[in-house]
């Protein structure tokens, strides 16, 4: 039996658009990700109850009603029945939350609140409901709020720093493709274990190992790259507990300037960047560069174009290829990309000046 049984039309599903209260109906696209695919019936049924909510808190203005958090833990359970994983559904409700709330922010800004309010008390539920323990969101989340105040160098109470390790070694992760922050935090869950620390930041993750786990990082990176189906940037810096902000500000660092020179994904350290992070640390060198990339900023043409050379290590043909264009459009936009920067891609000095200016802006944004 399916959650919706005992209701009218119940075996209605909404095909996808938008109806009228501005409320996103779950499209297809989400439901393609979900694994396995016999467990994508349930997936469906569970967002419209989902939608039901929604509609409810944006429509009437009211709160969820107990029944309808009923129905949200059957349906979870049934999804996990099916095979499919509990962080997975977690991952699901994220994200059309994430396409609600955006639809909501533009048509109605004043019901954002109540809307972000129910999606996590949905969320709870489903994680009750699916076997997680009722503590693990609470706990999950005083945890993030700790790794982002040990990273940006915020006092803790005596009692917090207690509980600290003397070292650390900081674990950055950057991904190509944005993961998010539910799947992320419930896969760092796994590795909350014997005093390791981490959380979802920016467009990837922040873990804090204890010196003597080093050992442990390996297998984490293989997790991070594993779960979430893309190998990302990594950056590993050892850093004292009183410097774990400097730390994580190098590590960063690091994965821009790796991200910015078209290094591939993998795991890196400030020794594989060094000559380009004494360029950007040298103030008067970085405002050369900055000069010299900055007129580039408003073109995204350009911009991309020049990003697709580095990539390519300045290779013409397989630059025009990557970017689907001609090659004699492709050397257009390099006779621009001259006249603008001064700077000629296609010589060796040309090529490592823009090459540096880009890896300066990289940090700089970073």
């Amino acid at each position: 039996m399916t959650v919706l049984d005992d209701r009218p039309n119940s075996r209605t599903r909404p095909q996808g658009g938008r109806v009228g209260d501005g409320l996103a109906v779950p499209p297809d696209e989400l439901l393609a990700d979900v694994t396995p695919a016999a467990a994508r019936p349930a997936a469906a049924a569970l967002l419209h109850e989902v939608t039901g909510v929604y509609r409810r808190v944006l429509a009437e203005g009211a709160s969820i009603t107990p029944a309808q958090r009923a129905r949200i833990r059957v349906a979870g359970q049934a999804f996990t029945a099916a095979g499919g994983a509990a962080d997975a559904a977690a991952d699901l409700l994220g994200r059309f939350a994430a396409r609600v709330i955006g639809a909501v922010a533009v048509d109605r800004p004043n019901r954002v609140a109540p809307v972000v309010h129910a999606a996590h008390l949905l969320v709870r539920d489903l994680l009750t409901a699916t076997g997680e323990p009722a503590a693990a969101v609470p706990a999950r989340e005083a945890r993030c709020a700790l790794v982002q105040r040990l990273v940006r160098g915020e006092p803790l109470a005596p009692d917090e720093l207690a509980g600290l390790e003397d070292d650390y070694v900081v674990v950055v992760a950057r991904f190509p493709q944005p993961v998010p922050h539910d799947r992320l935090a419930a896969l760092l869950d796994e590795h909350h274990d014997d005093g390791m620390l981490g959380a979802p930041i920016g467009d990837g993750a922040v873990v804090l190992v204890p010196g003597r786990l080093e050992r442990r990082i390996a297998p984490l990176l293989d997790a991070l790259a594993s779960r979430s189906g893309q190998a990302p940037w990594t950056a590993v810096v050892p850093a004292a507990r009183a410097a774990l902000a400097t730390g994580c500000q190098e590590a960063k660092d690091v994965l821009a300037l790796a991200v910015a020179t078209a290094r591939p994904p993998g795991r890196y350290c400030l020794d594989d960047v060094l000559l380009e992070y004494a360029v950007v640390r040298d103030p008067v060198t970085s405002a050369r560069l900055r000069t010299v990339i900055s007129p580039l900023a408003g073109n995204e043409v350009l911009r991309g174009t020049l990003e697709a050379l580095i990539r390519t290590d300045f290779n013409r043909t397989v630059a025009a290829r990557e970017l689907f264009i001609h090659r004699s459009t492709l050397d257009y936009r390099i006779r621009r990309i001259e006249e603008i920067t001064g700077q000629n891609p296609l010589t060796g000095r040309g090529a490592h000046m823009l090459t540096a200016a880009m890896a300066v802006q990289a940090v700089a944004g970073s």
